[in-house]
Order: structure tokens, then sequence, then C-alpha cells
């Protein structure tokens, strides 16, 4: 009986990437990125992705071009190097997403209200993410809610508007893009 051998062939798809470490600033530098290096600049090296565990990103709202900040123990959208933390660490827990804020530590939830807030220490219920993507680009992120998903957006609270989760089906949602650092 006659056996040929196969030798491998080099793969056309071999990864050479490297990975790189990121270091995090402390919240008063976060903006202070040399010109070539901005992750927000639209020529800059930042790769527009979706969410994924493992991996820290910046989250960008695709209408106004502001991010998604930690500052002063709330949750806002800030211009591009204000003060405030605005990286976030994607995690998983029983299948869903979640994100933790690199300088305090703490997650992405909501509280009572529906209100967005990042105080607590585990990711848990009103801590779960999930995204869709939308045709047109970019994502709405979506959170738990009982049984439910709801939209991320805007809504009144002592009069001015706030980040929180909004009505479930909600199609005015915010459209986020993901900035991986």
């Amino acid at each position: 009986m006659f056996h040929s051998r196969v030798e491998p062939q080099p793969s056309q798809y071999s990864d050479s990437s490297t990975v790189s470490p990121v270091t995090t600033p402390p919240e008063t530098e976060a903006g202070n990125f040399p010109d070539d290096q901005d992750p927000l600049r639209d020529d800059g090296p930042s790769l527009h992705l979706v969410p994924w565990p493992g991996s820290t990103f910046i989250i960008r709202s695709v209408s106004c071009g502001r991010v998604l900040t930690l500052i002063n123990g709330q949750i806002t959208l800030t211009e591009q190097g204000s003060r405030g933390s605005f990286y976030w660490v994607c995690v998983e827990a029983k299948g869903w997403l979640g994100f933790r804020n690199t300088v305090s530590g703490k997650f992405l939830g909501h509280n009572d209200k529906g209100m967005l807030r990042c105080s607590v220490d585990r990711h848990q219920g009103w801590e779960n993410f999930c995204f869709r993507m939308r045709p047109e680009g970019g994502c709405v992120l979506l959170m738990t809610h009982w049984d439910r998903l709801w939209h991320v957006g805007f809504k009144k609270e002592d009069g001015k508007e706030k980040l929180a989760k909004i009505g479930d089906g909600a199609s005015d949602g915010i459209v986020w893009e993901f900035i991986k650092v």
C-alpha cells in the first residue's frame, strides 16, 4: 500500500500582528495624546470595531462625536480631551458583555431609575449589555432589565438630559462606535 505525505503549506492567512500593552494614564491626563497617537482622530491608528471581551475601547456617540466618560462619579458624554476617564474594558459574564472603567475599576450599568452609573464592583444583571449593528454604521447598546432589552439613550431627570436605559424597542437610542485602544 502506498501512502503519500502531504507537506504543510504556508498559510495565506498567517497572522503577523503583535500585541502591545496599553498603559492607562491617570484620569486628569486621559486626553493628552501626541497628535499621531490620538485614537479619536479620524486619520489616526484607531480601529472602529464591535465590542469584544478582553479589549479596551473608547465608546463614542456617532451623532455628536462625544465619548462616554466617567467624571466626578457621573456618566456623561464629553468632548475629546476633556477631564474624566473614558477607557472601558469589555468583559463577558454568562454570555453578556460588561464595561469596566479602567480608572475606577467599577462597572457601567444602571440604577433603580434606569440612569447610567458606574459604581459597582461586580458585573451583575444591571450591568449586562449587548449591541445591535445598524445598517448605516455604528451600533446601538442594549441593556437588560428583567426579560427585556432597553436602548441606551437620553432621559430627563430633574430637568436635565442624562444617559439612561430608555424604553424597550425604542428606535431613538444613541448610535455608538467602539474605538479600540
